[in-house]
């Protein structure tokens, strides 16, 4: 009998099919059922089972979420619904055969044109083949690597990551549980770093899932360079490399290779990758809560392994390309890549937590400096990061992988998880070789002492000359980049402590450039400031830049194409180069700042108006240093008893008394000595 209930149910369900149809939602899954029945293996099956598998396969044409792929996957295995062509009596199946069930799965009128996207034959055929072949993948090893390996469970990577105690192994059973969660009925790829317990327990848990009939292989990566064994390994360690493995093996899984080709793949990139790090200091385990092994401040381990084990040696620090130069020659030594051999490679710089990424690219142009020397090898990508750490040790490590075509072509394959993402191959890079002879480089000086002869210290008829200016200037610079610690230290007290290097920054390319401005730009005195001021603008760090720069640049149209100064001349070119100072302040915050705001103009102030007052006294020049050098130091001192109200230091209230402000004090050290040095 029907009733308006059955009525309901077979109008719902005509509703939802519909729209499956028409939204997408099921319309690849249907399309694909159709073009199994020129199959005659699938004949025996209902058309629910071949949907079932045709829903993979719309998953993967859809470049689904590996996630989501596996949890279709985990629900068609739990109520035995077909996850394989074989499941729908299809043992096998020749190119051909698969290419013509696509086409009649893409015939004009079917509902695999629903999709949100084009459909071709080709891919279609392709998602059948990848949907036939999925291969899970499982690593993982003790915690305090992170994001190792956690995070590199995603779409072209791993399937799962069993994560033990801090450095140490999970347990058989926990690795046991992960091959389960995520078992293909194509087999799972085991990826091993080559530690004791990890070799353990990762290979019995194999045992296990195989006596449940899952096929399991694994691959073991070995590439630390540094020992042969170690405290915990018999052999070399697996550590940094073991990540670009995963990388390998998850683009060649998700391509839909069979287990043993996954595997092949991935001992291959095994085979071919090496690294070698270093560490500055210990690492720290929570348990133990005390450093694995202790280390002076002006030492390091060459050779360290991922839980604080003993590399090469103890030594002295050296600088970041004597560093380099030592690991790239080890690694390419050992992988035969040395004495001119012609190769292409991907090179990843990894932090071992506490390095800051700024340090790490500083050694990855260290690396690359040195590859460049090496006329055969080609860099084809370049990963820096955090990607195999050992808890809080400051140090790195470089991997180098060996590439050929197919090892390339599945490195630069898309990736999608939280610590390893890749969307493609990287754009064209300048070579480093060719880098460098882009930029354009003044040539650095032996020293950054006065250059300037002494004569022209020497005022003469109480006439500041444009040689006594260069004369100031060139120790004025002198002075900055002599106290660029101690104006540093001044300066984290209430500021960033960047003070003494972002002005020092700026002084050292003004000395670089010395010679050029010297000859080329000093017509007169407003020129030759003009053009410190152009130098000091663009490389004085932070805000110096502005504020220096405005200085310089005020203070050179005040006296514009005189050739010398008197007393009054020079007092209105300081005052002038306050004025700028605040005019930049007004330009850029809405008000200069004035005496009490806890500034640099707390001293520049009082010594411009100390050299007015000066030529109103009819001082000599030698008079009217000291006493503005006097003005200067003074008005520093009282910024001890000020809460700033501008600039950095602005922002820490009452945290900056006690402390001068750094640059009313940094131009107190200044006039005291130019005072001292002008005769």
């Amino acid at each position: 009998m029907v009733t308006q209930a059955l009525e309901n149910i077979v109008e719902t369900n005509i509703l939802l099919s519909g729209l499956g149809f028409e939204s997408g939602g099921l319309a690849g899954a249907h399309a694909i059922h159709n073009g199994f029945t020129i199959l005659e293996g699938t004949h025996h099956f209902f058309h629910g089972e071949k949907v079932a598998f045709g829903t993979i396969a719309q998953l993967v044409l859809e470049n689904a979420p590996t996630e989501e792929l596996h949890q279709v996957l985990d629900f068609c295995l739990e109520v035995g619904l077909p996850v394989c062509l074989a499941d729908i009596g299809v043992d096998t199946i020749s190119q051909e055969e698969l290419l013509k069930v696509a086409e009649i799965a893409c015939i004009p009128e079917e509902s695999i044109h629903a999709m949100p996207f084009p459909i071709t034959v080709t891919e279609v055929a392709g998602a059948i083949a990848t949907a036939d072949r999925i291969v899970s993948l499982v690593s993982g090893g003790g915690s305090g690597h992170e994001p190792a390996h956690a995070g590199y469970v995603g779409k072209g990577m791993l399937d799962a990551a069993v994560c033990g105690d801090v450095f140490a192994s999970p347990s058989q059973i926990q690795v046991y549980q992960a091959i389960k969660a995520t078992a293909s009925k194509k087999g799972t790829l085991l990826i091993i770093k080559n530690y004791s317990g990890d070799m353990m327990n990762f290979k019995n848990a194999a045992h296990l899932a195989e006596e449940d009939g899952i096929d399991v292989q694994y691959v073991r990566v070995e590439d630390d360079i540094a020992v042969q064994d170690s405290l915990y390994t018999v052999g070399r360690r697996g550590v940094a490399g073991t990540v670009l493995v995963h990388k390998i093996a998850g683009a060649a899984a998700e391509e839909g290779r069979s287990l043993a080709e996954v595997k092949s793949v991935a001992e291959k990139a095994a085979q071919n990758v090496r690294s070698i790090g270093f560490g500055f200091t210990s690492c720290t385990v929570p348990a133990k809560g005390t450093p694995t092994f202790e280390i002076a401040e002006d030492e390091m381990e060459f050779g360290v392994g991922i839980h604080g084990e003993p590399g090469i040696r103890r030594e002295k620090l050296v600088s970041a390309n004597e560093l380099a130069g030592r690991m790239v020659e080890a690694l390419l030594a050992d992988m035969k890549l040395d004495n001119g051999a012609s190769a292409e490679i991907a090179v990843l710089v990894n932090g071992f937590g506490a390095t800051p990424l700024q340090e790490l690219y500083l050694l990855n142009n260290s690396v690359q400096r040195e590859l460049a020397q090496r006329s055969g090898l080609h860099v084809a990508t370049t990963f820096v990061g955090n990607y195999m750490t050992s808890i809080d040790m400051a140090g790195a490590s470089v991997t180098i992988l060996k590439l050929d075509d197919e090892l390339k072509t599945l490195l630069f394959k898309e990736s999608d998880t939280p610590a390893f993402k890749v969307s493609g191959p990287p754009a064209a890079q300048v070579a480093y070789s060719e880098a460098l002879e882009a930029v354009v480089t003044e040539d650095a000086p032996v020293s950054y002492e006065v250059e300037t002869p002494a004569s022209s210290a020497v005022i003469n008829n109480n006439q500041f000359s444009l040689d006594n200016i260069v004369y100031l200037i060139d120790k004025m610079s002198e002075i900055i980049i002599k106290n660029e610690v101690p104006f540093c230290e001044l300066d984290s007290h209430a500021g960033d402590g960047d003070f003494g290097m972002s002005v020092a920054k700026g002084f050292r390319q003004l000395k670089r450039e010395w010679n050029h401005i010297v000859n080329e730009e000093k017509k007169d005195i407003g020129s030759f400031l003009d053009a410190c001021s152009l130098v000091i603008m663009e490389y004085c760090g932070g805000a110096s830049g502005p504020i220096w720069g405005s200085a310089f640049r005020a203070a050179g149209k005040a006296v514009g194409d005189k050739q010398q100064l008197n007393v009054a001349d020079f007092a209105d070119m300081m005052q002038a180069a306050a004025q700028g100072i605040q005019s930049t302040g007004e330009r850029s915050f809405g008000r200069g700042a004035v005496v009490g705001d806890k500034t640099l103009i707390d001293a520049l102030v009082p010594c411009a108006d100390s050299w007015t007052q000066s030529a109103k006294s009819g001082d000599d020049f030698k008079t009217a240093f000291a006493k503005g050098a006097e003005a200067a130091v003074d008005g520093a001192k009282k910024t001890e008893d000020i809460v700033a109200r501008m600039g950095r230091a602005g922002a820490v209230g009452d945290r900056s008394l006690g402390y001068p402000d750094a640059g009313a004090y940094a131009l107190g050290v200044i006039f005291t000595e130019l005072s001292d040095s002008m005769k």
